[in-house]
């Protein structure tokens, strides 16, 4: 068994959009973790999609039959969403960000600085992929 304990929640006003702004809202005995992420542009936000459930390992996306690891769906076997977002500001033990996909009051796990090494050039994906987003 693996357990985690929530470093903090999502803040987000209606349904979450990566366009919006939202917050990471972190525990205050963890606030000095944060020193430093505001040097940062973007950072990358882990969280338990807690509103997930599991129905299967088999999903169809644009037509095409696919398996759940080949999608971005919630509804895996281990409910864990991330999102690269943009650090707009950190304040206290509130981060501001932009392009979190994810709900109100959703636990978060942790969050860890953007750089080069999570960065792709021309990452290769099916065509099936592509006309969904």
């Amino acid at each position: 068994m693996i357990t985690y304990e929530p470093i903090g929640f999502i803040e987000v006003e209606g349904e979450p959009s990566r366009q919006k702004e939202s917050f990471v809202v972190v525990r205050p005995d963890l606030a000095e973790g944060l020193l430093g992420l505001n040097e940062f542009s973007h950072g990358i936000v882990i969280y338990h999609l807690h509103l997930a459930s599991f129905n299967g390992p088999i999903k169809v996306r644009s037509g095409e039959r696919v398996g759940i690891f080949a999608t971005r769906s919630p509804n895996r076997p281990n409910p864990i969403g991330i999102s690269v977002v943009e650090i707009l500001e950190v304040e206290r033990n509130r981060v501001k960000v932009r392009g979190l996909n994810a709900f109100n009051g959703t636990p978060v796990l942790d969050i860890k600085p953007y750089d080069k090494w999570d960065s792709v050039a021309n990452p290769r994906v099916p065509r099936w992929h592509q006309v969904q987003h």
